[in-house]
């Protein structure tokens, strides 16, 4: 994310894969992909990132798939977010200018203040919130 509240596709694959995930069980990207009415190919990709990231563990063969590789409520939504688009860079100016042409933004402190909020509520919610429904 680099100044606006955004989420790609891939994060949100990443989101509900995941949350599918802290059931505690083992699954395939196809298992998933059909979960979510996705494509497969691409929410294998997403996982892979995950696994290079050590959020997942990926394991081959019949009976392989994915796993979460730490406890539900140890992965933040803010990790999964920041492994897909990274960090947040806190720069709000639509147009990449360091000063507006405008005596103020169009959008005043809104992009801001709405990034802020955002970027506190995935790092405040786990997976382990997912599951139990307690989002914020």
């Amino acid at each position: 994310m680099s100044e606006v509240v955004a989420v790609s596709e891939a994060v949100s694959l990443a989101f509900h894969g995941m949350g599918l995930l802290a059931s505690g069980e083992r699954r395939s990207a196809k298992e998933m992909a059909e979960a979510v009415n996705v494509s497969e190919a691409h929410l294998a990709k997403v996982f892979q990132r995950l696994v290079r990231e050590g959020l997942v563990h990926s394991t081959r063969g019949p009976k392989g798939g994915f796993e979460l590789a730490k406890n539900p409520e140890e992965i933040t939504l803010f990790d999964i977010y920041t492994v897909i688009e990274g960090v947040p860079k806190g720069d709000y100016c639509l147009l990449h200018r360091e000063e507006c042409p405008f005596v103020r933004c169009v959008f005043g402190a809104m992009l801001g203040k709405l990034t802020r909020e955002f970027v506190e509520y995935l790092k405040a919610t786990t997976l382990a919130d997912l599951q139990r429904g307690e989002t914020k």
